[in-house]
């Protein structure tokens, strides 16, 4: 989507995304956080989770991926960069949950050439409970510069 085509208010669903046990492996090897709370369901059962927990790292990045994935494609032609990203975890996310996200344009401002579009980044899980909540800065071309 080039800079004109976001509209604020506009939302968007994704389809749902179920985690797997490899999504958690894959994830902990790549990037090193070996957390026994993400991989070792014994030591999960003794914390206040009571098992194991998804990674809130591989939570958000299957939450921007879902956003990529939307029909409108977001990410597509016209966008340049994801300038920035704040999170807040709400619940935590278990093996087997499947995940969606809810997308809204929030803001956006003019540039010269471009401009920034706001995304609020809701994730919920399956029983539509909001595990996540993200915030999005991201740099769109504008179509006609």
């Amino acid at each position: 989507m080039y800079f004109e085509d976001f509209q604020i208010g506009q939302k968007f669903e994704s389809k749902g995304r179920t985690v797997t046990e490899a999504d958690v492996v894959l994830f902990t090897g790549l990037t090193g956080a070996l957390n026994p709370l993400f991989l070792d369901e014994e030591y999960g059962k003794t914390t206040r989770f009571k098992g194991r927990i998804v990674p809130g790292l591989l939570t958000a990045s299957i939450g921007v991926g879902l956003t990529y994935q939307l029909p409108s494609d977001p990410f597509g032609e016209g966008f340049v960069a994801l300038t920035k990203v704040e999170i807040d975890a709400k619940k935590p996310v278990r093996i087997g949950d499947t995940l969606k996200s809810v997308v809204e344009v929030v803001d956006k401002k003019e540039r010269e050439k471009d401009g920034k579009v706001y995304l609020q980044i809701r994730i919920i899980n399956q029983n539509k409970d909001e595990v996540m909540l993200m915030k999005m800065e991201i740099l769109s071309n504008k179509k006609s510069v």
